[in-house]
């Protein structure tokens, strides 16, 4: 490949989910998209997630069930250190198979691409980016592959971004090196109006609004994480959610209002929750800011490798408190002010902004309701229009 000295304005940020780097096949489909952009002049940054998924051996889950399986709590500086492990092997092994296929390329951990983050473990923020040693391996004509959902603080100790830190550490990438637009791919076709995983039906959708996306993101949809969204808005940075495994064109998030006559809605669903309940009223949720508040007494909070930490947290802060696995949310998300709401059997409606409606339940019913819901406020408007 010849080396590419283009401009600033012809980077182009891809990229790749788990599933899209797990297997030589997987590999194989996201090198081709790699180098139709290489071919056509573009500078290429690319980010890759830890390879595959739980139970396969590099992948996130996996790591985190090596301290896990341990004993719980586990000290989330030291979960950080084991989980950027799976980021940090994928970007050199992707880095090396790049320019074994002709395409020459660096490799980049977090810290290496100028990423600095606070000292939140587990949940960092993105305090700045100096993205010189990335521009210096573009200059040179090479590819920089950065590991995602990683970065590092002043002091130098790795942290993760939370979950889909990858999208985020894309984006701001992109919004630091004036990136043309963002590419992230997955095994699906773009972004989808429900769960195709719970609802057949669901489509794809062509475009969607940042505030939609942004919206879908905070309500629990796993397409594009919020904070990649956030970072996309600060810069009106363009990100097109495509398939690895095919030449689909995908869905664009594009900035700025949706059509007056537009009807689009999306469904927005969490698992996997905890409910917790204070005997007091509390405001836990400025604490842990990652809960959903249902009322004074009731939050909801993922239940994953940091709840019993967060519990522990949240019970030296404000005393008693219970809590039951076994529940989740389904939210409605409109690209205008929500209409008129419906309440599902066994489901609450709890707070939320002005273009959505939540609901909160037991996660027994969540396909159930996502199935009523998805009748009432999405099948129902296709066939009006």
């Amino acid at each position: 490949m010849k080396k590419n000295k283009g401009s600033s304005d012809s980077i182009i940020v891809m990229k790749f989910g788990g599933t899209s780097v797990r297997s030589e096949e997987s590999r194989a489909h996201a090198i081709k998209h790699i180098r139709s952009h290489a071919d056509s002049g573009k500078q290429v940054v690319v980010v890759v997630s830890a390879m595959g998924r739980k139970g396969e051996p590099y992948a996130t889950d996996t790591l985190i069930s090596l301290l896990k399986d341990l004993g719980e709590p586990v000290n989330p500086a030291e979960l950080d250190s084991v989980m950027s492990i799976g980021e940090i092997l994928s970007s050199a092994y992707f880095s090396h198979l790049l320019s074994q296929n002709g395409l020459p390329a660096q490799a980049f951990t977090g810290s290496l691409a100028g990423i600095l983050t606070d000292d939140n473990p587990g949940n960092a923020e993105i305090l700045g980016i100096n993205p010189s040693r990335i521009r210096s391996a573009l200059k040179a004509g090479k590819i920089a592959v950065v590991a995602g959902f990683q970065g590092a603080t002043a002091e130098g100790d790795v942290r993760t971004l939370g979950r889909g830190g990858s999208d985020t550490s894309a984006v701001a990438l992109a919004s630091a090196l004036k990136a043309e637009k963002v590419e992230i791919y997955s095994d699906v076709d773009g972004i989808a109006n429900c769960d195709p995983c719970q609802i057949s039906e669901a489509d794809f959708m062509d475009t969607v609004s940042a505030s939609q996306i942004l919206s879908m993101a905070n309500e629990g949809s796993k397409v594009i994480h919020p904070r990649a969204i956030k970072a996309a808005l600060q810069t009106q940075t363009t990100i097109v959610a495509r398939n690895t495994f095919s030449n689909a064109p995908g869905t664009t998030i594009f900035h700025g209002t949706a059509a007056e006559d537009s009807i689009q809605v999306a469904l927005a669903h969490r698992d996997e929750m905890s409910l917790i309940e204070f005997e007091a009223e509390t405001d836990a949720d400025k604490l842990v800011p990652e809960m959903i508040r249902v009322d004074e007494h009731r939050f909801v909070l993922k239940n994953d490798v940091y709840l019993e930490s967060r519990v522990k947290e949240l019970q030296n802060k404000y005393g008693a408190l219970r809590k039951e696995n076994g529940w989740a949310t389904i939210s409605v998300v409109f690209d205008k002010s929500a209409p008129e709401s419906i309440s599902p059997p066994e489901t609450e409606i709890i707070p939320s902004s002005k273009n959505v409606i939540c609901y909160l339940l037991k996660e027994d019913f969540l396909t159930s309701s996502l199935r009523i819901l998805y009748g009432h406020y999405i099948s129902a408007l296709l066939t009006q229009s």
